[in-house]
């Protein structure tokens, strides 16, 4: 029986992801960033020991920190000149973050449909997308797992387009050979709690294009070019120095982070090896990339269950797996904001004059398909080979029991 019906869970504990704990020589470092008085990056050696390190690790010349992922896909998409009138392609199967910073741009956001072997962005999809208001493509390396980008730089010469690679979910993973986030015009990262590595918030802007660079810097603090001078429209989008100290000492755990994150995924797939296409898929990645497992996405077959996807999450979690959830339930099309096209207040970005056209968001199958079944593994370097068994056996558990 199982246990959201009475029945004994396979696990008394709960398994949680957590971040890793961080180390006595980190504790000591934050301390003494406090005792110095030094808290901003402008006056520190932190920040600017983690960019430093993270352009190294890309192997691109540039990377700025900044307060969040979200600033940074901003941040980015102003650094290569998006604006009003302009339409930046991205996925509807993803965090909110990767397109309402397009209109945070001012510029409008247009959803191409997924792969549904990847859940990335389909380029075939992108390029019947583009129309000559095209400024950008938005791809994200979804749960850590590469996207074509051979296609798409392909497309951005075809086009005149800039690739802006979305690397929140995928710091540490690899496409044929190449570190994701060093092969688009310009990249962006996330630091959050649940991330790679984590600084509570931050993120960070990276690329090799110097003018994009220096652009990304100005707008970053304030468009300021000199004391109380500015060049142009910029933010507080700064990385605090605590937060600097944490992002550079996690950069460097990453290698061994990452071999935790890819121990736990080895034994989950092979224990979920008999479900596999019967009642279950996960997307896994091609012989010539690096998956860097943020998420594991599990697709359920649910015409195959007697309760719907929702119902299998909660039984997952009444067996003791805490840390399945659902990403994402609702392609970001049919969410209001974008169903509503309120914007700025007054419509902007679709109602803006220079845009002069209308936006329809009709549904795209392959988004639509995966939102209906995917269920989520969030994975952290705390999770042991034992969790991964545990969850697959509830996993076979549930849906033994629920299928039809």
């Amino acid at each position: 029986m199982l246990a959201i019906e009475g029945g004994k869970p396979v696990r008394e504990t709960p398994i949680v992801a957590r971040p890793v704990v961080y180390s006595e020589e980190v504790l000591q470092a934050v301390a003494d960033v406090l005792k110095s008085g030094v808290l901003t990056a402008q006056h520190g050696k932190w920040v600017k020991a983690f960019e430093a390190e993270l352009a190294s690790f890309l192997g691109v010349r540039h990377a700025l920190a900044v307060s969040n992922g979200t600033t940074a896909i901003h941040t980015a998409l102003k650094a290569v000149g998006v604006g009003p009138g302009d339409e930046v392609i991205t996925t509807p199967f993803t965090f909110a973050a990767s397109a309402t910073a397009v209109l945070h741009a001012n510029a409008v956001p247009v959803f191409a449909d997924i792969d549904r072997e990847t859940l990335n962005l389909d380029p075939a999809s992108v390029e019947e997308k583009i129309t000559d208001k095209t400024k950008a493509v938005v791809v994200v390396h979804l749960a850590g797992m590469p996207a074509e980008m051979d296609a798409f730089m392909k497309i951005a010469e075809r086009y005149g387009v800039k690739i802006v690679e979305d690397t929140a979910q995928a710091l540490g993973a690899e496409y044929r050979g190449r570190r994701v986030g060093s092969i688009g015009h310009i990249s962006t990262f996330s630091l959050y709690a649940t991330k790679h590595i984590t600084s509570g918030e931050g993120g960070a802007v990276a690329t090799d294009v110097a003018a994009y660079a220096e652009r990304a810097r100005l707008i970053r603090a304030h468009g300021e070019v000199g004391k109380y001078s500015y060049e142009l429209l910029g933010y507080n989008y700064r990385m605090t120095e605590m937060q600097g100290v944490l992002a550079y000492y996690q950069l460097r755990q990453l290698p061994e982070m990452q071999r935790r994150r890819e121990a736990y995924v080895k034994v989950l797939l092979e224990e979920l090896a008999p479900l596999e296409g019967d009642l279950l898929t996960v997307p896994k990645p091609r012989p010539y990339m690096r998956h860097a497992w943020h998420l594991v996405q599990i697709l359920l077959a649910v015409e195959r269950l007697k309760k719907p996807r929702d119902y299998v999450v909660e039984a997952l979690r009444a067996e003791g797996v805490g840390n399945v959830f659902v990403a994402y339930p609702t392609p970001l099309y049919k969410t209001p904001l974008f169903q509503r096209r309120e914007g700025h207040g007054i419509g902007c970005p679709w109602a803006c004059p220079y845009y002069g056209r209308r936006t329809e968001y009709k549904p795209l199958p392959n988004a639509e398909w995966a939102a209906e079944r995917v269920v989520t593994l969030l994975v952290m370097p705390n999770l042991t080979e034992q969790d991964a068994a545990d969850t697959a056996a509830a996993l076979k558990k549930v849906l033994t029991v629920l299928r039809r």
